[in-house]
């Protein structure tokens, strides 16, 4: 009970280490696929490298960074909606015609809605045009596409 003082505790645990009393019942991972994980690099807080085709995807700093500025902008269910995607496209300054081209290639799933995702690589693709004078690619390169959008690129022959 609460009132037991640690001498008791003591007599009453036995041996079981008093240093942190709770460590008899925290399990201890001993694999890569504990509580149902599967990714055997998931765990690594540095992400995946580029050696990694599947996993890679060279936006997920960006992702990252961008999160806040998604949310704020008040998803609903995960996804913007096609006015909110818009209008902060046309404030990127952007002509119609580029707009157009980046949405096109952004929009992955064909939706019409921004989720997270989509939502980066447009902001990637108004970046590489505005800030680096890139022009706007015919198609997404293989690492800029969302590891869970690449089936899809695939299925309609993107990638």
């Amino acid at each position: 009970s609460e009132k037991d003082t640690p001498e008791l505790l003591r007599q009453k645990m036995g041996s079981v280490a008093i240093s942190n009393p709770n460590s008899m019942n925290v399990p201890v991972p001993s694999r890569s696929d504990k509580f149902g994980k599967k990714n055997n690099n998931a765990a690594n807080p540095f992400g995946y490298s580029a050696d990694d085709e599947d996993q890679y995807w060279a936006l997920q700093d960006s992702a990252e960074r961008l999160r806040e500025s998604f949310e704020a902008l008040g998803p609903e269910g995960g996804f913007l909606s096609p006015q909110t995607a818009r209008d902060v496209l046309v404030k990127t300054g952007l002509g119609k015609d580029q707009l157009r081209r980046i949405w096109n290639l952004s929009d992955i799933d064909r939706d019409g809605f921004f989720d997270m995702e989509e939502y980066v690589v447009a902001m990637f693709l108004c970046d590489a045009v505005i800030q680096k004078g890139r022009p706007i690619p015919e198609s997404l390169p293989a690492t800029v596409v969302p590891p869970s959008k690449r089936a899809l690129m695939k299925e309609r022959g993107g990638l």
